[in-house]
């Protein structure tokens, strides 16, 4: 595919890296030449000096023979005239990155009919994930399918799991696992899709597809009831991200502390919070943690811009006793690294949000929405069945899927569940099929 990508900076940059990674053909444009020289240096991309807003810039790479713009500057008005311009050229697709909702919320504004068939408030995403987390102890991650009815999850066993040490198929007895799949397995740095003779031990992180509705109740049996609420969350950062989690925190029964360094963005922060705490301080120095209480019963969420300091902060958080904590890595390369060497409890990056939107488009017309995960690689790709296909009236069990890839879950109507292998497929069907990156382009041609 032909895609551009307007702006350079963090989300640019990580973008651009991933679409070269699957060998997609990149133009990226920027106003900053230096910013387009660094991104050139280390990747195979074409690069424009200009603005993305400028229609003449985009009638210079003909944009309307694009299959995909992606307008991902920090300037709301850059993205969506970009988009703009791009759907009056003829581009296929497009995607607006929006740091403020307004431009969704307001009666005013049709994104649709100014051109931008996926509006993303992606800092907004990424703080209701971490909110998600915060509110079911012992989750690592979630990423939800189905429109919403099936949910996948992350979480590390404890020492008295029920699944401790004997094969997954010996669980085939209890209740659950008519309702769940398991999906993943980390077992020592190493990931797989586990299979019945699989062992899970504690200290494993197990990834599980199941109805949203019995994430909590599924949670108790397989933590063994040793699953505690946070009293207080400490954010370290008041910028969108930060500002955006603690406005979800604002009715939470718990208390909340948002830390800043800058005085103009703490004195914003405090006007606009109601019931949280807001310290105008630098979180890297010790003592201003310590001031904040942070024991066993605190989350610690590091999401400033600064990745070695939401590293750094985290690490100090866990000394001075948090229960769980979380920093904010933009570099999507790092956060596999990170969350091996367990400097943080979870990993968290806005940009998983573009890629996620990105994706759709790229894996093809029977491809409705693409789930990903923060702490392994891979992806969910949820298929349709659409009429006339060749697995119309097949068997699960008989469906010859690419190796590294398993069905997770099943929608019929509006019903979701965890199919098995004598399940019929009907049109309209949609299939969540969880598959690692080597099989991740294949899946379209098994149907």
């Amino acid at each position: 595919m032909k895609i551009a990508i307007i702006g350079a900076g963090n989300a640019g940059k990580n973008l651009a890296a991933k679409l070269c990674e699957m060998g997609q053909d990149v133009v990226v444009i920027d106003r900053f030449m230096g910013a387009l020289n660094e991104l050139a240096a280390s990747h195979d991309v074409m690069t424009i000096e200009g603005s993305g807003a400028d229609p003449d810039v985009l009638a210079e790479i003909n944009i309307g023979d694009f299959d995909l713009l992606a307008a991902v500057t920090p300037y709301d008005e850059i993205n969506l005239l970009a988009c703009c311009w791009a759907k009056t050229a003829g581009t296929r697709h497009t995607i607006a990155r929006l740091s403020d909702n307004k431009y969704i919320r307001s009666p005013l504004v049709d994104t649709a009919r100014l051109g931008i068939d996926r509006p993303l408030v992606h800092k907004e995403e990424c703080a209701r994930d971490i909110f998600d987390v915060l509110f079911r102890p012992g989750m690592l991650e979630a990423t939800s399918l189905l429109d919403g009815r099936i949910a996948a999850i992350g979480l590390k066993l404890p020492e008295n799991t029920p699944l401790a040490s004997r094969p997954l198929k010996e669980f085939r007895t209890e209740k659950w696992f008519s309702r769940t799949r398991f999906i993943g397995l980390v077992k020592q740095g190493n990931f797989s899709i586990p299979g019945g003779n699989s062992i899970a031990d504690p200290g494993d992180d197990v990834y599980v597809a199941l109805p949203a509705r019995e994430i909590d109740p599924f949670l108790d049996w397989i933590m063994a009831g040793r699953r505690k609420g946070f009293k207080k969350v400490v954010i370290v950062g008041g910028g969108e991200l930060g500002l955006a989690l603690a406005g979800l925190l604002e009715d939470a029964p718990m208390e909340t502390v948002l830390i800043d360094k800058h005085r103009e963005r703490a004195e914003y922060a405090a006007s606009t919070l109601v019931n949280c705490l807001v310290l105008n301080a630098d979180a890297a120095e010790a003592s201003t943690l310590k001031e904040t209480g942070i024991d066993s019963d605190t989350a610690f969420v590091a999401i400033t811009g600064d990745e070695e300091m939401n590293i750094v902060c985290c690490i100090q958080g866990k000394q001075l006793g948090a229960g769980f904590t979380i920093a904010r890595i933009d570099k999507l390369e790092y956060v596999p690294i990170i969350s091996r060497l367990n400097l943080v409890d979870r990993v968290i990056s806005p940009n998983i949000s573009l890629i996620k939107a990105i994706l759709k488009y790229l894996r093809g017309e029977i491809v409705e929405h693409v789930g990903l995960f923060h702490r392994i690689t891979g992806e969910i790709q949820e298929v349709i069945i659409k009429a006339g296909s060749k697995r119309e009236g097949t068997a699960l069990s008989k469906l010859k899927l690419p190796s590294g890839s398993i069905i997770a879950a099943a929608q019929r109507g509006d019903h979701a569940f965890v199919p098995t292998g004598d399940y019929m497929l009907r049109e309209g069907d949609r299939l969540a099929i969880y598959c690692l990156p080597k099989t991740a382009d294949k899946i379209k041609s098994a149907f």
